[in-house]
């Protein structure tokens, strides 16, 4: 005698394999770039103070968790040698407190360290993000910052681009800007 399963099983399985195949496939990307980011959005703020400084308190990994928003630790995994004089190719770990969830650990790899100019790494949470940081002197004022923060993903299914990105980036804009204002009143009382 045949099993008869439930009717709404059916559909739940219908609805499962179209999630499937949606976070499978990805967005066609653009076929003269190589490069596989999405851009999420990109956040200005300045500040009175010189590029060495504000360059010196971003790269700053250790300090990370006193302006950036729920990351409760940075913990170092791999350093580079001390004949290199940047930190490009170290990798941390992040400890990001999640409400609800509790601690949520991901990698943090810096990626460009470009003396005072730029700073890029990326982090390997949900969201598979880029930052790139960029300072620019402003031409109005000697001692004066202009933070340029881009964020962008390299999530590129079709499920992810389509549906969740609005809110990712809403989420993440969000914390970009409370990270800037900390960061702008750190440095400020510094």
């Amino acid at each position: 005698m045949p099993t008869i399963l439930p009717r709404y099983l059916k559909y739940f399985s219908i609805i499962v394999l179209v999630i499937a195949i949606l976070s499978k496939y990805e967005v066609p990307s653009n076929s003269e770039s190589t490069d596989r980011k999405t851009l999420m959005f990109t956040k200005v703020a300045t500040i009175q103070q010189d590029r060495v400084h504000v360059y010196k308190v971003i790269t700053n990994i250790d300090k990370y968790s006193s302006w950036y928003p729920n990351v409760a630790r940075v913990e170092h995994i791999q350093l580079v040698p001390s004949r290199v004089h940047n930190h490009e190719g170290e990798k941390y770990q992040l400890i990001t407190r999640v409400p609800l969830i509790g601690d949520v650990s991901s990698d943090l790899t810096i990626h460009t360290d470009d003396h005072p100019k730029r700073f890029v790494y990326s982090v390997d949470s949900w969201l598979l993000e880029m930052n790139s940081i960029e300072l620019k002197e402003s031409s109005s004022n000697v001692n004066s910052t202009r933070i340029e923060w881009t964020v962008y993903t390299k999530r590129r299914s079709i499920l992810f681009q389509y549906l969740l990105l609005p809110f990712a980036s809403f989420y993440k804009n969000q914390i970009v800007r409370e990270a800037l204002f900390s960061l702008l009143m750190q440095i400020r009382d510094l």
